[in-house]
């Protein structure tokens, strides 16, 4: 079973997920760390994978980007199109009771739930925890160290 479940964007969270991804695999294991990019094997139907890791997780870490809110229609408050992973993945998470983080890089304000479509809401209220390019290891043993914690 995967412990930690890393949950991001392409546009902008990529990179800091592969590099917390790594950071967190040196600690645990790589088998206990999923990315989608790196743990799904060829050939595999990512959605099951996929959903099937959010079930089985620990603890799934919301990579919350500088324009990661630019996705959702707040003056709208639309619910966000079935496609989109992100989403779908935390609200996994939320229906199997899983421990949802959000991680907020560099730069990123903490989440306003009026901000956010209703499904998404709750993630405004969760405690986060941040990782800025400017301390990469240190927060990364700070989150590790809070993963241990939540997920022994």
């Amino acid at each position: 079973m995967t412990q930690v479940f890393i949950n991001y964007r392409r546009e902008g969270g990529a990179y800091a997920a592969a590099l917390l991804d790594a950071l967190l695999s040196e600690r645990f294991g790589e088998e206990q760390v999923f990315r989608a990019a790196r743990s799904i094997a060829p050939g595999s139907d990512y959605a099951e994978v996929i959903l099937e890791a959010v079930a089985g997780c620990g603890v799934l870490l919301v990579i919350v980007d500088a324009g990661w809110l630019n996705k959702f229609s707040s003056a709208h408050r639309e619910p966000p199109p079935a496609c989109d992973w992100v989403v779908r993945e935390i609200e996994e998470a939320f229906k199997h009771g899983r421990l949802v983080v959000p991680v907020l890089l560099s730069g990123v304000e903490r989440l306003k739930e009026e901000s956010l479509p209703e499904p998404l809401a709750r993630v405004a209220r969760l405690q986060y925890l941040r990782f800025d390019y400017r301390n990469i290891r240190q927060d990364a043993n700070f989150i590790a160290e809070q993963l241990s914690r939540a997920c022994p």
